[in-house]
């Protein structure tokens, strides 16, 4: 075992807040090379206590290990990180030590090693040369054993994920005889072919790891081998499409635009067959009718807008509700739909659990005068009375505000949704006075609404001293 590199770097935040040490050492072996990587943060804080200033701290240490194996390609990855807090509390992330993790190697690659575990301008100009010093080291030793002679010239100043993450790809693939394609980088961190799908598809991992799914076709193998026309395609989230529309997912899939929504994996290899036709009929339209309405990036089913995430977590809320022995239909077609079917099972779920549903009772006169249709000259208005948390819930959405997390305000403050056809605002009441009003997304009030609004506060004047009570219903 030979240290054929290594690197220690201490700092001092401003005005000595946080001590810094890193270190790098790499080792050379006969048939492997390891590469250790050690990140330590000391936070200190002063407290007075009796009038003695007391120093305290608190610690954070990550550990990162990669081990690969120059003979066979094979790697090992280790990560750990431990936190020690101010009170002396400790906590640590699990370590273990893993074989041929892409996506654990990716983390320790990008953050550890390129990063330097840290967000901003990390260590400086001296650890941005040190790691360049580093990484010729690190690149001497392996790329020479690469057979391949692209592989084996290979520049890495255009790289796919960073430089020591493709290195360590492309050497495994060699030594496997694995061919990549030019997402592989990726797709390998979710798949990985097995020997005898790559034995019967000329080891070559697109056609391979379809194979292995069940949906290799030439239309695919075609259209993912040949680059994708730049856009990722992560072959799990492929499947997961697939095996939304059962064995003629093809019809399905030539319906979709399906090659923009394979972006972003999904949680696991858990698929969702939908129940008959017209189920995924609708899931077509929804896909169809994406981010039609505008981008989702604030949506509670994938805060990220991707839809294989929404779907994944729709479909897997169904299983769950399903367990308890009751029948849910898919029926949205649109991304509006799917929010307000979303919020419906969410709401379901919870009463479930619970065994009762909330909502507040108003007095039945009240009611049935505040509910009257309003006629402002030949146009009609509906004022409706917003009661159960599944209502606070679907205007929400339906509205993009915060009216889903205005239930529990429900007791100081009567809340009306006011629709004119397809068109609609919210309206606030507070002992008989408007308090707040909105229209979608928070925008002001069409004007056209406001001698609705007047006339519904004249008759909200007639009920301030109105009384009402939050209650459970539907008790199981």
């Amino acid at each position: 075992m030979e240290n054929v590199f290594t690197y220690t770097q201490n700092r001092n935040t401003e005005k000595g807040k946080c001590i810094e040490k890193v270190s790098i050492d790499v080792y050379h072996y006969n048939d492997a090379i390891s590469i250790d990587l050690s990140y330590h943060f000391t936070y200190r804080r002063h407290s007075d206590t009796n009038q003695n200033e007391l120093e305290l701290h608190r610690y954070v240490e990550t550990e990162h290990n990669i081990n690969l194996d120059l003979n066979s390609g094979n790697f090992y990855v280790f990560s750990q990180t431990t936190n020690r807090g101010f009170l002396g509390e400790s906590q640590s992330s699990a370590g273990r030590r893993l074989r041929n993790n892409f996506k654990l190697l990716a983390d320790i690659t990008s953050i550890g090693f390129e990063g330097g575990s840290k967000k901003g301008d990390g260590w400086g100009v001296r650890y941005s040369k040190k790691v360049d010093e580093c990484w010729d080291v690190v690149r001497s030793i392996i790329q020479p054993k690469i057979k391949n002679d692209y592989l084996k010239q290979k520049g890495y100043h255009k790289i796919e994920i960073d430089r020591l993450y493709d290195l360590i790809v492309d050497f495994h693939l060699d030594k496997k005889n694995i061919k990549g394609h030019d997402l592989i980088y990726l797709d390998i961190q979710e798949d990985y072919p097995q020997q005898k799908y790559l034995k019967l598809n000329d080891r070559k991992f697109v056609p391979a790891v379809l194979d292995q799914y069940g949906i290799k076709n030439k239309q695919f193998v075609s259209w993912l081998s040949g680059g994708s026309d730049g856009l990722p395609v992560i072959l799990k989230s492929l499947n997961y499409l697939c095996k939304l529309f059962g064995d003629n997912y093809i019809d399905y899939m030539n319906k979709i635009d399906w090659h923009l929504h394979c972006y972003m994996a999904p949680k696991n290899k858990k698929v969702h067959p939908l129940r008959n036709e017209t189920e995924k009929r609708n899931m077509v339209k929804v896909i169809q009718n994406w981010e039609n309405e505008g981008l989702r990036t604030g949506s509670e089913l994938s805060i990220n807008g991707s839809l294989i995430t929404s779907i994944y977590n729709m479909l897997e809320l169904r299983s769950k509700i399903e367990n308890k022995g009751i029948d849910l239909k898919f029926t949205a077609k649109c991304d509006s739909e799917l929010d307000s079917l979303h919020e419906k099972w969410l709401s379901l779920k919870k009463y479930l659990q619970k065994g009762y549903r909330l909502k507040y009772s108003f007095p039945k006169e009240f009611v049935d005068y505040i509910e009257q249709p309003i006629m402002i000259g030949d146009v009609l208005y509906e004022p409706t009375i917003l009661s159960t948390e599944e209502e606070f819930k679907i205007e929400g959405h339906l509205m993009k505000n915060c009216m889903g997390q205005q239930f529990n305000h429900g007791i100081a403050s009567i809340y009306v949704s006011l629709r004119k056809g397809k068109k609609w605002v919210n309206v606030q009441y507070r002992k008989g006075e408007k308090t707040m009003s909105y229209a979608k997304a928070n925008s002001p009030v069409p004007h056209s609404f406001k001698p609705a609004i007047a006339t519904l506060t004249k008759r909200f004047k007639k009920f301030k001293d109105i009384r009402w009570v939050k209650e459970k219903y539907d008790l199981i």
